[in-house]
């Protein structure tokens, strides 16, 4: 008899390994239906770890979990392809676990629903705002954890966020820029000095005295705040700046301006406008936002798309939603980012690592 009670771990073993084998081979196969969709698109960074599912169940008394059993996800829909993905691999791997995702209606919606427990993370394609900050560590007692999860598109005809880029008109012969110079563009009372004219930029000709007119999204944007915090040090926009309400409307006007400069949803050089190379310094790499230079963390105008999680005062993190972004960045959680074609661009192991860290 002891034999046969010796075996009964490693079949035990053997078969849990098997049945997750079959999840991924049946997460590959069910996402095939989309057209093509479906395409490793995106190499991943062969360091990722593998997934080792842990036993995990969330809690029934959690507000984020419907009368059916179902978790309530909230948030930004352009993350639904990834969603989607994410959720048939932790169902396959966590028996009784199901998802619901009819709460994706906006990036808008995330922050509200992560305020009152109702969602156990808030995809979101921008970082949170001051105007969602404020109620949530009021309501919450702390700030929301930020998680990124992917590196944003660099193509724009999906509707997914994206990194951003500068334009300038057909017409103009600039090449290139520093972000510092970009600062001096858009903004006023930079310690270096306000550029307002082309000439300071080396242009010369007619060129030389003309007026830079500064064009983008309005500061409580997703792009104006990005701009404004991560590149603008919160200064005030040139009086000159004009502000549109989407890329469509900000690049129209460029293309009737020689004169003109925007920042604006990168992916959308036109027969009017160009995009500019960009620099985080003098001497620096100068970037179009290329998908290598993302991977490699060369680019200055890179985003990031972002799981907010709950975090409230003197508790430790959920452990299902822990156990969760775990899938998320292990090697087969970012080859589902990688998956979507034209879509966002998976973290390396090392970012990857830093991120679920924060967990901790």
């Amino acid at each position: 008899m002891a034999k046969p009670m010796q075996l009964l771990p490693l079949r035990s073993q053997l078969r849990s390994r098997l049945l997750f084998g079959k999840a991924i081979w049946l997460l590959l196969a069910a996402t095939c239906w989309s057209g093509g969709a479906y395409a490793d698109t995106s190499p991943i960074d062969p360091a990722l770890p593998a997934y080792q599912p842990r036993p995990v169940a969330p809690s029934r008394d959690a507000r984020y979990v419907l009368p059916d059993g179902a978790i309530r996800i909230v948030g930004a829909d352009h993350a639904r392809f990834i969603l989607e993905r994410f959720n048939a691999l932790f169902s396959q791997t966590h028996s009784g676990v199901q998802f619901n995702l009819d709460g994706l209606k906006g990036t808008t919606t995330g922050m509200p629903a992560l305020t009152h427990d109702t969602t156990p993370f808030a995809p979101m394609g921008r970082g949170v705002n001051r105007v969602e900050r404020v109620p949530y560590k009021k309501i919450v007692g702390r700030e929301p954890l930020e998680i990124r999860i992917a590196h944003t598109a660099t193509d724009s005809s999906k509707h997914l966020a994206t990194a951003l880029a500068i334009y300038v008109n057909k017409a103009n012969p600039l090449a290139q820029l520093t972000t510092d110079q970009v600062k001096r563009i858009f903004t006023a009372g930079s310690p270096g000095g306000n550029l307002t004219r082309w000439g300071q930029l080396g242009l010369s000709g007619e060129w030389a005295n003309r007026l830079i007119r500064p064009y983008g999204t309005p500061e409580y944007t997703g792009f104006g705040s990005y701009m404004g915090q991560k590149h603008f040090d919160n200064q005030a926009y040139n009086v000159n700046y004009e502000q549109y309400g989407n890329t469509g409307a900000i690049l129209k006007r460029l293309s009737a301006d020689p004169a003109g400069i925007a920042f604006a949803a990168i992916g959308k050089e036109s027969a009017d406008v160009q995009q500019i190379a960009i620099a985080d310094r003098e001497g620096g790499v100068y970037s179009k936002g290329s998908l290598e230079d993302i991977r490699n963390r060369r680019y200055p105008y890179d985003r990031f798309l972002y799981f907010y999680v709950r975090r409230e005062p003197n508790k430790p993190i959920d452990p299902f939603i822990k156990e969760y972004f775990r899938l998320v960045f292990s090697r087969e959680g970012q080859q589902i980012i990688a998956s979507q074609t034209d879509g966002y661009v998976p973290l390396n192991a090392q970012e990857a690592a830093a991120e679920l860290a924060k967990l901790d």
